[in-house]
């Protein structure tokens, strides 16, 4: 049905209110980014060991990790929020069916948070219809990653958004424009499904 053409979404609202609650309740669950990495190896070769290396620096530049000295240190030696990317770039080169990423860019400068975002959004949109669902208690982000809907703990709304609309409306976006509906656990798992 329509609510199954979706790409990203967005579970958004203050800490407390239940994001990763439903978060792991969504597909496999959170993806864990920090897991499985390699003591020694760089990270430009730990992300796919076998995949092409274009691709890889590619997804790292895609996720605001495109600094070469940092391609080149172990996934430990990064910092938080180098750490935060470098799983994000992973998920890119080998997506899941269905990626959820807890506290998405909250280790992040909100600068490079936004950049982040949009680099993100573009990407993940080029992995031929997987999906994303991201939590944040950030909204600052919202109109960068241009989600295909959101759902507000906070109001306990979702608004979905036509993303022609998003982008005609670029300049004046609003998320109070969309289509705001109560929701029940029952309608989130029908979208997210």
């Amino acid at each position: 049905g329509p609510d199954e053409d979706w790409q990203i979404g967005v579970v958004v609202g203050p800490s407390g209110t239940g994001k990763s609650s439903i978060g792991r309740s969504i597909g496999g669950g959170i993806t864990d980014l920090y897991h499985g990495w390699p003591d020694d190896a760089p990270i430009v070769d730990a992300i796919a060991p076998d995949g092409d290396f274009n691709e890889v620096t590619g997804a790292l530049a895609a996720v605001g990790l495109g600094d070469v000295p940092a391609w080149l240190r172990p996934f430990k030696a990064l910092s938080n929020g180098q750490q935060f990317r470098a799983g994000l770039a992973r998920c890119l080169c080998d997506p899941p069916d269905i990626l959820v990423v807890d506290e998405f860019t909250s280790v992040i400068d909100r600068q490079i948070a936004k950049i982040g975002a949009l680099a993100f959004a573009k990407a993940w949109r080029r992995t031929n219809g997987k999906k994303a669902v991201l939590l944040s208690c950030h909204y600052d982000i919202l109109d960068w990653l241009e989600p295909d809907w959101v759902f507000d703990t906070s109001t306990g709304q979702i608004i979905k958004k036509a993303r022609a609309a998003a982008l005609i409306n670029a300049q004046e976006s609003n998320w109070k424009l969309g289509r705001s509906i109560p929701v029940t656990g029952l309608s989130l798992s029908r979208i997210i499904i």
